[in-house]
């Protein structure tokens, strides 16, 4: 069995993200990998692209190639249920109508988050070496990439506390009180979704097995999203392994009533070659037709990738790593297009604050840095290092 290899896409909304993702599956699938295409999208179009009608299970599209897309309903009745029943009965005791209690017991970012965890089961279950995902936009996915460390911070400094308090007062409201108190197996649900969610976030940020590929279009607007995406994925820990510009006018077009349009075009594919350096830029043009339907994807497959394997990993590179230094150690955090008055670094007893920009990360420490002082934190090109050193 060939080793897992798991390929995130994402991008802003309309830049072809899924035609790219299904370009890249069936021709991974044409190598010989036994491929899964999943979509994570709440707003699924990967089978319109394959034109195959596609459920919550994978569904056969031709040989070695599967498609999913997550029907969040039946992934929640599954996997929240217990939890979901409680937060109900919370907001129907308190007198929210019956009907939106039972709506809003949904948590915001729910239906994308169980369509990240789908990544998870289908890795343990072996079946296929090469999962392509179709993740939602951009601003979506980062918000969604940001949720295990979220977890595992109230987790670890929330969850004992409100387990303790409810295991007390589950006899006292029993008698005095009709608030309901959550039982022990919701607990017990919320801990088992937050350790698939730990074993997610592992499986995401290592690069050898997982890299995010950003799509884009050469225009200024996009540019500068996914400029700001980058930064964020490498925040988080997440690899990128490269940039996917597509829908490039032909040099035809130079020559026709598009030409300004493509002198900008020209223009902008220098700015992203120089900005997101060392990453690879795969260029892919704008088709004459419509791109739906295996023909056309394969065609855009070929195009994209010529006759490279997409599975491969294009560019091999940590976004952090702890390095040990002149006798210090050094946290090195790639954060491309950061800029020195926007980040912020904070120690906390065990934990390390990060924020660049509007973005924030909550890093917990090892134990051989956890005990000592930030001695300094400098910008050094696109790397953040933070230096740590024994206190007084």
């Amino acid at each position: 069995m060939k080793k897992l290899r798991i390929i995130l896409f994402t991008g802003k909304g309309g830049v072809g993200k899924t035609t790219v993702a299904a370009a890249t599956a069936l021709r991974a699938a044409e190598l010989g990998y036994r491929t899964l295409a999943i979509s994570t999208d709440p707003s699924h179009s990967l089978g319109d692209a394959f034109e195959t009608a596609l459920g919550n299970a994978p569904t056969r599209i031709r040989e070695k190639l599967w498609g999913q897309e997550i029907n969040v309903l039946e992934e929640i009745a599954d996997h929240w249920k217990t939890v979901k029943d409680y937060i109900a009965a919370l907001m129907k005791s308190s007198g929210v109508d019956e009907v939106v209690a039972e709506e809003m017991a949904v948590l915001p970012g729910m239906d994308e988050l169980f369509g990240l965890l789908e990544i998870h089961r289908a890795s343990q279950a072996g079946r296929h070496d090469c999962l392509i995902v179709d993740c939602a936009p951009t601003a979506q996915t980062l918000r969604l990439l940001s949720f295990p460390d979220v977890a595992r911070w109230w987790m670890r400094k929330i969850f004992p506390v409100e387990r303790k308090l409810a295991k007390a007062l589950r006899s006292v409201t029993k008698t005095v009180m009709s608030l309901p108190v959550p039982a022990d197996e919701v607990f017990a649900s919320a801990q088992r979704l937050f350790d698939d969610t730990e074993r997610l976030k592992e499986l995401l940020v290592a690069p050898a097995t997982t890299s995010v590929r950003l799509v884009l279009n050469p225009e200024k607007i996009v540019i500068e999203e996914s400029e700001r995406a980058y930064t964020y994925l490498c925040l988080y820990g997440y690899a990128v392994d490269c940039v996917i510009a597509n829908r490039l006018l032909p040099a035809s077009a130079g020559r026709s009533y598009f030409r300004k349009w493509y002198a900008a075009q020209h223009r902008y594919m220098e700015k992203i070659e120089r900005g997101f350096a060392p990453l690879p830029i795969l260029r892919s043009e704008l088709r004459r037709d419509e791109v739906s339907g295996c023909d056309e994807l394969l065609a855009l497959a070929r195009d994209l990738y010529g006759d490279d394997d997409p599975v491969r990993t294009y560019y091999e590179g940590s976004p952090q790593s702890l390095e040990r230094a002149d006798g210090r150690y050094v946290l090195r955090m790639h954060l491309p297009f950061a800029k020195r008055e926007d980040l912020e670094v904070i120690k906390d007893e065990d934990q390390l604050f990060v924020r660049s920009g509007p973005w924030r990360r909550e890093i917990f420490l090892t134990s051989a840095t956890a005990l000592l002082d930030i001695e300094k934190a400098v910008l050094e090109g696109n790397d953040l290092r933070v230096y740590f050193t024994k206190g007084d």
